[in-house]
């Protein structure tokens, strides 16, 4: 059955590195193998145009990665096309070079190496949640987690001031707590497509007031410890009460529209309101990071992490009995 809205959201040689690091004298629960092929073979064809550069990337793990969440996502395009857009037009990307190799270095030296990246994201997982991912490091495309594995785009305009480069540690922590968020849930990740009613709408939003409110929580620790809050307008947000109950209210408004008819068919005006929560205000992640900081402070960490295995509307009934508490 189709959805009567259309929902887009806006994650040569193997270049890879394997790290399972020792967190508190033990073995971390999370290796991840972190793969640079596709940005290494981005510079090469930026720098030379060569076709058979492009071919290569398009048979990549980490295309076919990008290409899966696209399709998720509701894109229709095959992946030969999907991968030249990425990279075109040439003679713009190519601009982007010199921050591009600067920032895939920061990858592998301060990134890959440190293995900050798995103790953090273990730290908000259950003890029992162990898993195996790969890193993709990509171009053009947004940060993203598809399946078991997750990406970072090194093209990302965030990073031009290279004071932000830290922002790749915290955009990492986020995607890979996603992939362990879904491995905790047996696998399970809410679709995105092919919902009709207020009653299919109200489970994805409570299912990515979860998700990505965890995520985007996840490194708030080491931001702050790093003062690195004002480099991202959702810390900005998230540190500001005012903010926070205003977009708060703002999201009620909207999760209530959805529950409390949940026979209704979704309109377009419905679809809009998604867009709300999602992309244009991202209540999902600023709200969303509040409710997990709230129920951690208030609840405890062993709580938060074991409403992961609880359904999603847990999370949201949680915080507002932290709340009356």
């Amino acid at each position: 059955m189709k959805s009567p809205i259309k929902i887009f959201l806006t994650a040569v040689i193997l270049c890879t590195y394997c790290c399972t690091p020792k967190v508190d004298g033990s073995l971390s629960k999370i290796s991840i193998v972190y793969d640079f092929t596709f940005a290494e073979l981005a510079i090469k064809y930026l720098e030379t145009g060569n076709p058979e550069y492009l071919q290569e990337i398009t048979n990549l793990e980490a295309a076919e990665h990008l290409i899966n969440h696209a399709l998720s996502a509701g894109y229709n395009v095959s992946k030969v096309e999907f991968i030249t857009n990425l990279l075109s037009p040439i003679e713009e990307q190519k601009k982007l070079l010199p921050i591009f190799k600067r920032n895939l270095n920061f990858a592998k030296e301060d990134l890959a190496k440190s293995g900050i990246i798995e103790k953090n994201t273990s730290q908000f997982l259950p003890a029992d949640c162990v898993f195996s991912s790969t890193l993709f490091f990509t171009f053009g495309y947004n940060h993203v987690a598809y399946d078991n594995n997750c990406s970072i785009n090194l093209a990302d305009t965030v990073y031009l001031n290279k004071n932000n480069m830290n922002t790749m540690i915290y955009l990492a922590i986020h995607e890979l707590h996603h992939v362990g968020f879904i491995t905790a849930k047996d696998g399970y990740f809410a679709p995105f497509v092919g919902i009709t009613t207020y009653k299919e709408m109200l489970h994805l939003i409570e299912y990515c007031m979860q998700l990505e409110g965890m995520a985007t929580y996840a490194p708030l620790g080491i931001i702050e410890q790093e003062n690195d809050v004002n480099t991202n307008k959702h810390y900005i947000a998230i540190r500001d009460l005012e903010v926070v109950e205003e977009l708060e209210k703002e999201f009620f408004d909207i999760y209530y529209h959805f529950k409390n008819e949940p026979d209704h068919l979704l309109t377009q005006e419905d679809g809009y309101k998604f867009q709300i929560f999602s992309d244009i205000k991202g209540l999902q992640y600023i709200v969303g990071a509040h409710m997990a900081k709230t129920i951690d402070e208030n609840l405890g960490r062993e709580k938060l992490i074991g409403l992961i295995s609880e359904p999603p509307e847990n999370y949201i009934a949680t915080y507002l009995n932290s709340k009356e508490q």
